[in-house]
């Protein structure tokens, strides 16, 4: 339903003066007419402010988007749960059909694109283009796509951070790390309400970050463990196309994240890719996963990549909103153009994932560990030269971004855990993950690991991230009645290896689910995981949610 009514969110909070300022930048047009009054349609806090009053507080942002969905039946505004600090975390819906469902969306067989902007609340170009291109479906020269996309976003994940430009929420979490625990109300929220009920063809996660002189830098889903297929799509076909999209308008884009060196030779690398993260988690959930990060803009390449000129200070910020602009709208053509490709792309990827859980093969390996930095090839990059006038130089260097399997196992059937581990089960069912229960008492073949050694990594929000050494070996074990059943037979197949197998770099043991049971000292001592590698007679249950009330805990005034 659309939420027309802003008396909730506004409650308690100061609303901040918006001052009209002389516009000096090129202003992003308002859209021509197109099913709303053109003069009605909303302008943005940036729009008001020549772009150079901060970043748009949360106040006037929410205001933008509930008149958007006032105007036009195309925008639907869900509350998908509350921060600590009584903000609302909302969910947008821009679609032709009015009220649509996310099973009616799935259905429909168009393209389903996601927005999650802002994560991080300092780092706010994506919110604030968001806004712009929301506009330019609704009432402008996007209206068109609606026929073959719909698209969600998620206004600003971290309201509260935002809103004092921090990058954590109220708790502390960088949630950005979350996406395995769901410790945040916030990322808990997005996964059991947008991601596993939706299940986005695309998903896009902006940033500020990346190296200038580039407006926009882009990554795509680089864990080798997430399906194959799905990583090579953004960097054969989306990729090229936002760099022509930028450099059509005198603008220019490169990889995430910069300058490295691998081996001894200096070139252009990528950041570490644990699934924790939100553009790697969608990989592994069978979605095409891309992260923007916008650089400072503190410099612009022009022709064609060609010519590096200074931007003020006073008007960088326009620049860093308008790579964004730019490259959300090329993203709504391709998925509106390649819709069919893209939807049996993702389709595909979920049935592989299925269909390796079904039978055992040694040949159907997941991946335990991978060396990062492959090079991909020698490439012109605008790199940092403290000689060089503008301090950049044009160089030709290598691309380090593919990482390589360096160790893998067999994928599992399943995963049998014994009673004790009863607290993951939630965990495991707001993933999206089916779970079952034994009926009786069972005596089964498994693959057992034991651990011959578990190191505490390091300290990170809250958590003695931890690691594990250990090794397999076959044993005949009774399962005792009531112990917890995972096949990996499902569409997050991916996932459940990932986060299963003991020796991978973001699993159970990882985030201390196993410290009741694996200690630092406690070598030779069973992990709690034990692999299913051959089809033998269970008694099951299928496990249902005792309830699906919010995890919200807290006294909430309103």
């Amino acid at each position: 339903m659309t939420v027309n009514n802003p008396t909730s969110r506004t409650k308690g909070f100061r609303a901040l003066p918006i001052v009209a300022a002389l516009v000096v930048l090129p202003l992003l047009a308002l859209a021509p007419a197109g099913g709303a009054d053109a003069q009605e349609m909303p302008r943005t806090w940036q729009e008001m402010n020549d772009f150079r009053a901060g970043p748009t507080p949360f106040e006037p942002l929410m205001e933008f988007w509930y008149d958007l969905a006032r105007i036009s039946p195309k925008v639907n505004i869900e509350v998908l749960t509350h921060t600590l600090e009584d903000r609302e975390l909302t969910l947008v819906t821009v679609a032709n059909t009015p009220d649509i469902t996310p099973q009616d969306a799935i259905r429909s067989g168009k393209t389903i694109v996601l927005i999650a902007n802002a994560v991080h609340g300092n780092e706010p170009a994506g919110k604030e283009a968001s806004q712009l291109v929301a506009r330019e479906l609704v009432a402008g020269d996007l209206q068109h796509l609606l026929d073959d996309i719909i698209v969600l976003f998620i206004p600003i994940v971290n309201p509260d951070g935002g809103e004092v430009r921090r990058r954590t929420n109220s708790e502390g979490f960088d949630m950005n790390r979350d996406y395995i625990k769901l410790e945040s109300q916030e990322i808990h929220a997005m996964v059991t309400k947008v991601l596993t009920q939706w299940t986005p063809d695309i998903h896009v996660d902006t940033h500020h970050g990346g190296r200038p002189p580039y407006t926009l830098t882009w990554q795509g889903t680089l864990n080798p463990a997430a399906d194959a297929e799905l990583r090579a799509y953004p960097y054969d076909v989306i990729f090229p196309r936002f760099r022509e999209a930028l450099r059509a308008e005198d603008y220019d884009g490169f990889d995430y994240s910069g300058p490295q060196t691998r081996g001894g030779v200096q070139g252009w690398g990528s950041t570490s890719v644990e699934p924790r993260k939100h553009h790697v988690y969608t990989g592994l959930i069978n979605s095409i996963g891309i992260l923007f990060e916008t650089p400072g803009s503190t410099h612009r390449v022009r022709n064609n990549g060609t010519v590096l000129e200074p931007i003020p200070q006073a008007e960088r910020y326009y620049h860093q909103v308008r790579g964004q602009h730019i490259a959300k709208r090329e993203l709504f053509r391709i998925a509106a153009e390649e819709r069919e490709q893209i939807r049996a792309l993702t389709n595909a990827s979920r049935e592989r994932a299925i269909q390796g859980g079904l039978n055992y093969s040694e040949d159907d390996r997941v991946v335990l560990e991978y060396d990062f930095g492959g090079n991909r090839g020698n490439e012109d990059i605008w790199m940092p030269d403290s000689d060089a006038e503008h301090g950049f130089a044009l160089e030709n260097v290598p691309v380090f971004l593919e990482h390589t399997p360096s160790r893998t196992t067999p994928r599992a059937l399943g995963y049998v855990l014994p009673l004790a581990m009863a607290k993951i089960i939630p965990l495991l069912q707001d993933h999206g993950i089916t779970v079952y229960r034994f009926t009786e008492d069972t005596e089964l073949d498994l693959e057992v690991y034991r651990a011959t050694e578990v190191r505490r990594d390091s300290y990170f929000q809250g958590t003695y991230l931890k690691s594990v050494s250990a090794e397999k070996e076959n044993e005949r074990i009774t399962v005792q009645a009531g112990s917890w059943y995972i096949p990996t037979a499902q569409a997050h197949g991916n996932l459940i290896s990932y986060i299963m197998e003991p020796e991978t770099d973001d699993n159970l043991i990882t985030w201390g689910y196993t410290d009741h049971i694996l200690q630092v000292g406690s070598e030779g001592r069973r992990v709690p995981m034990m692999r299913v590698v051959e089809h033998q007679p269970m008694s099951l249950l299928r496990v249902v949610p005792f309830n699906e009330f919010s995890p919200v805990r807290y006294y909430q005034p309103w």
